[in-house]
């Protein structure tokens, strides 16, 4: 007789596996960076979206862009956050990670929660960001 065997999968979904439907979308500050950084360094060099995780009740965002970090130097940044419910509340920084290429960004963002890859996206690297003035904090 083979022995009762059982696994027991607990715990909350993984983001990318709550079906969230990711919107761009800029609040003030954010479409601010989005303007300079496609006016200095292309298209798409900084993307964000927002989306509505209703397993949660919670909102989200997902920004990919452009940053400044003590090892890396200017990189690239892909981070998510959950918005606060009250929209006059301060929003704070993502946690995320960093990469020396935008695509690498875009990858781990769509890897890990689902945000869409985009289409036709410029190979970023750190050589486009050397003459970009970046913030050190990029808030939502």
């Amino acid at each position: 007789m083979e022995p009762f065997n059982l696994t027991k999968i607990s715990g909350r979904k993984r983001i990318k596996d709550r079906g969230i439907n990711w919107k761009e979308r800029y609040r003030e500050k954010s479409l601010t960076l989005k303007k300079r950084y496609d006016k200095q360094i292309g298209q798409g060099a900084y993307r964000r979206w927002e989306g509505h995780d209703y397993t949660t009740n919670s909102d989200y965002y997902v920004v990919v862009g452009p940053t400044v970090q003590s090892d890396f130097g200017k990189c690239f940044f892909a981070g998510i956050k959950k918005l606060p419910k009250d929209p006059h509340k301060k929003v704070y920084s993502p946690s995320g990670e960093y990469f020396i290429n935008i695509i690498a960004a875009y990858s781990h963002a769509s890897n890990k929660w689902g945000v869409p890859f985009p289409t036709g996206q410029i190979a970023y690297t750190q050589a486009h960001l050397v003459d970009v003035k970046i913030p050190e904090h990029i808030k939502g």
